[in-house]
């Protein structure tokens, strides 16, 4: 996701593998797939312009779209190449109050624009990002439905 010539870095890998090796990668799905990610940005760009992100350039999903790292994947010269979506649950024991730190720490997004928020803002915003993750907090523990895309092939 985050390469700046990902046919180079495929290749790469490639080249290192055993022959007839298999290479296994694993990419986020749709940001709707994985509101983990996407909450907190949701209720940030109620605040402040979130910048829009081009669709080749490195992030969480630049692969997000089914097919496309897989296509990288055949253009770098593997064969055997398939794709399948994996369901799973990220989850922590952490309670509601813990998710804005640690989702701010990770986000490169959120700790540019956070900034841009008055004391206020940034305090009606952690609040409306609490309420918002409340169903995927049961039992105040976190437990976020996620979806990633596996890509094998051979070499």
């Amino acid at each position: 996701m985050f390469f700046a010539d990902p046919v180079a870095a495929l290749r790469d890998m490639l080249r290192v593998l055993v022959p007839n090796g298999r290479l296994a990668l694993a990419v986020w799905h749709g940001s709707e797939s994985n509101p983990f990610f996407q909450v907190s940005l949701q209720v940030i760009a109620r605040y402040v312009h979130l910048p829009a992100t081009a669709p080749d350039s490195p992030g969480a999903f630049r692969y997000a779209e089914p097919g496309k790292l897989a296509g990288l994947v055949a253009q770098a010269g593997a064969t055997a190449v398939s794709e399948r979506v994996l369901g799973f649950r990220i989850e922590a024991p952490i309670g509601r109050k813990d998710f804005w730190p640690l989702r701010f720490e990770m986000s490169e997004t959120l700790r540019a624009v956070v900034p841009q928020l008055s004391p206020a803002q940034l305090h009606r915003a952690r609040s409306e990002v609490e309420e918002a993750i409340r169903p995927y907090f049961p039992d105040d523990r976190m437990s976020f439905p996620a979806q990633a895309l596996i890509v094998t092939a051979r070499k």
